[in-house]
């Protein structure tokens, strides 16, 4: 729903309710040594535990572990450098694009 575009039966509900909101899911690649990540393993921002994986899982495509996980706003930004505990050891993450493989869409669909 688009708040930009006026005033609608609702409205009012929906901006407060976005004003709520205090984490957000976010795309991660992580550098890993063989052992994948699961869901639940948290997520790490200098040494504090600021987030977990909901899912994840090797790519093919990429060559490396991707994830979603549940993280603060103020990390979600791609780029953000994260730790990911997998196996009781840290490897090092990094916030990507939400679409890594085509973020742009501009892939033809059938």
């Amino acid at each position: 729903i688009s708040l930009d575009k006026g005033d609608f039966i609702g409205r009012a509900a929906l901006v407060a309710k976005q004003k709520q909101v205090t984490r957000r899911i976010a795309t991660l690649s992580i550098d890993t040594d063989g052992a994948s990540a699961f869901a639940f393993e948290g997520v790490y921002r200098e040494g504090e535990l600021v987030g977990h994986i909901t899912s994840a899982g090797y790519s093919y495509t990429f060559g490396h572990d991707i994830a979603l996980a549940l993280l603060p706003l103020a990390l979600v930004s791609p780029g953000t450098e994260l730790e990911v505990s997998i196996l009781g050891e840290r490897r090092a993450a990094k916030v990507i694009a939400d679409s890594p493989y085509d973020p742009e869409g501009a892939r033809g669909r059938m």
